[in-house]
């Protein structure tokens, strides 16, 4: 008989640290596996009791989040700010078409609100534009968002690194893990051009599949955000 291994939670001074029988649970690197609350261990312990002798990552999302967190982003935090920060230097939401007119409107509908949020919340004013040709965003409003994400802890920026790479937009992740947007407005803000697409011309099966998988992905950051409490 395979005997199942056992997880806990030990309060510490630095957080919550998983255990797996009388050891700590270590990540891929060989560092502790300490979370900063309560919630977030526990769903990890229930992560990790399901799995067996043998752990499978990619049904463990809680685990990844975690062991990403611990191992590169509060290890490479300069890399992994910068990688967050290019989404705004090329912010999806003030890349602007010109026609067709239904869709310049919906457009304007949906993301402006969010441009609008981003100024007043970060005094952060980005620029929109139109065309093909790339065009360089305001230097202060980056600078501004720049600060904001400095202050994340690695966790909270784990999980803004994870909203921004789904979502193709810095603006959209910070909505997402400021709680400012739930995951289905964001998602739908960030897919508005294939929506819209989809209503003229009908909604393939890969198309379809494709959306699940964002649907996934955004809901799993909006309740990480959640398990690091405010």
């Amino acid at each position: 008989m395979t005997i199942q291994p056992t997880f806990s939670i030990k309060s510490e001074a630095d957080g919550y640290t998983i255990y797996r029988g009388d050891e700590a649970l270590r990540t891929p690197r060989n560092l502790t596996v300490t979370v900063p609350t309560q919630a977030l261990a526990e769903a990890i312990v229930r992560e990790c009791s399901g799995q067996g002798e043998k752990m499978d990552l990619r049904k463990m999302p809680f685990t990844q989040m975690a062991l990403t967190a611990i191992d590169i982003s509060s290890q490479h935090r300069k890399d992994v700010v910068d990688g967050i920060m290019r989404f705004g230097d090329s912010e999806l939401l003030c890349q602007r078409t010109t026609d067709p007119a239904d869709l310049v409107t919906e457009q304007t509908r949906v993301w402006q609100p969010y441009l609008d949020w981003c100024q007043s919340t970060f005094n952060a004013a980005l620029k929109t534009g139109s065309g093909i040709v790339p065009f360089e965003q305001n230097p202060e409003a980056l600078a501004a968002l720049h600060a904001h994400v400095e202050t994340l802890d690695a966790f909270r920026l784990t999980g803004l690194s994870e909203a921004c790479g789904t979502l193709g937009s810095l603006v959209l992740g910070l909505a997402l893990i400021e709680g400012h947007a739930d995951a289905t407005s964001v998602f739908t803000a960030a897919e508005l051009d294939h929506i819209w697409q989809n209503k003229k011309w009908g909604e393939d099966p890969a198309t379809q599949a494709r959306h699940a998988d964002i649907k996934r992905d955004l809901e799993m950051c909006a309740k990480w955000t959640a398990l690091l409490g405010e």
